[in-house]
């Protein structure tokens, strides 16, 4: 979870700014966080630079220091998450001691809000934090908090229930975990939830929005903000130049997880790579869970594909603009309801052509035959097809990267979403505040 303060920096003075919320390592700096943090983290991350007093509220880490600064931000490591540890924590935290620990985190948050005095607030992916802390947030500060929502937290039941419902890492857990998840899960499911106002909500795409007011979640008010991300300057990359005989390098960045869709790839590269025109090679960037890696494994040596298929493991953030520019087609094949698919803009932007799915937001971004091409989620033969017709033809790759890195530029650029933050956020800041009466 974090907390941004928003507001003009003053020498001397106290923060003089707002509250932001999310589950992530919020002191790193943009090019090392966890994907999905990304687009909110960095455009605090840039708001900061421009002048605004930023300050970050977290979850702690267990030895880690409770408060820090940087040039322009400082971090307060406050929170306690709903669910740490295993099975037994959980138990205990149930039983014993979560309403202390959820106190802890209120008083904590007012202490900190009260403090700040700040001028408006940004809540970003409440996940395994009790919804009592925005509440609370939205109470300090009426009519200036604003929620961005960059993923489907909202929808999802709490931190609690979701460990209760999923399946336990261990067999010899499995029953004991079975056991006492019936009791704890019709325990936690009679809890009246608690509401959310939502005054001020962002989406970072229509797709997000859809989904969730879909599910009961009240932003069908909600403005979308896309997400953006850095140009590569001075000029767009091109796909490198191949030597005669030199395979067409395809790649793949994610989750190596089944919604992901990375066994379509191999799928579809079964049925293609004895009948291509050209050599070609995939090379899979990522982790995931160790059951579905080795059966991506399994598949790539039934199909004969050990000589065409390379598993990288996992890169930091900073690595990936080198890798992009080595290769040629951005693979995404994913089969849930992508909040806004991220590696798709960077490819985009960094000039390769892009062949995926449509699903969630990245059908805001990836238009067939306009800035990539497109095939329905889980059809191997109709990847196999969409890839084979950009291996036949350059010039089509050429100008549907051309035109995508230019979508980019005009549509998705990082300065359009930090400008578009910075305008809603100043007009948020600027409602005159009301006393708030509140019991303690």
């Amino acid at each position: 979870m974090w907390v941004c303060s928003w507001g003009p920096r003053r020498p001397g003075a106290g923060a003089a700014g707002g509250l932001g919320a999310a589950a992530s390592a919020a002191d790193q700096s943009p090019a090392e966080l966890y994907r999905p943090a990304y687009h909110t983290c960095a455009a605090y991350f840039f708001l900061a630079a421009r002048g605004h007093e930023l300050h970050i509220l977290t979850t702690r880490v267990p030895g880690g220091d409770p408060s820090a600064s940087a040039a322009s931000y400082s971090v307060h490591r406050l929170l306690t998450p709903e669910v740490e540890g295993g099975l037994g924590q959980t138990v205990k935290r149930l039983l014993i001691d979560r309403a202390q620990r959820e106190a802890e985190n209120l008083a904590r948050t007012r202490q900190l809000v009260t403090d700040l005095q700040p001028d408006a607030a940004m809540i970003w992916g409440m996940w395994n934090i009790p919804r009592s802390v925005p509440r609370l947030i939205e109470d300090l500060l009426p009519g200036r908090v604003a929620y961005y929502f960059c993923d489907y937290w909202a929808a999802l039941p709490s931190a609690y229930l979701q460990r209760w419902q999923e399946e336990a890492r261990h067999p010899l857990a499995a029953l004991p975990k079975q056991i006492m998840g019936l009791y704890f899960r019709t325990r936690l499911a009679r809890e009246e939830p608690v509401p959310l106002r939502f005054e001020h909500p962002f989406c970072v795409s229509r797709a997000v929005r859809r989904n969730l007011v879909e599910a009961g979640v009240p932003v069908q008010h909600g403005e979308i903000v896309y997400g953006g991300t850095p140009i590569p300057a001075p000029a767009p990359l091109v796909p490198p130049a191949r030597g005669a005989g030199e395979p067409l390098r395809l790649l793949y960045v994610g989750r190596l997880e089944a919604e992901k869709g990375v066994h379509t790839l191999i799928d579809a590269l079964a049925q293609l790579a004895p009948i291509a025109e050209l050599p070609i090679h995939l090379d899979l960037v990522g982790g995931g869970t160790p059951d579905y890696e080795r059966r991506l494994r399994q598949q790539v040596a039934a199909a004969g594909l050990g000589e065409v298929v390379s598993f990288w493991g996992r890169l930091a953030h900073d690595q990936i603009p080198e890798v992009l520019a080595a290769h040629d087609i951005l693979l995404f094949p994913s089969e849930w309801e992508e909040p806004f698919a991220r590696t798709v803009l960077e490819a985009m932007a960094a000039g390769l052509l892009v062949i995926g799915t449509e699903t969630g937001g990245t059908g805001e971004l990836l238009v067939e035959n306009e800035t990539g091409l497109t095939y329905p989620a889980g059809d191997a033969g109709a990847l196999a097809s969409q890839i084979g017709r950009a291996l036949s033809d350059r010039e089509l790759r050429m100008r549907l990267a051309a035109a995508a890195r230019q979508t980019v530029e005009e549509r998705f650029s990082f300065g359009r979403m930090v400008n578009e933050l910075e305008t809603r956020l100043r007009q948020i800041a600027s409602v005159t505040p009301v006393a708030v009466m509140m019991e303690e």
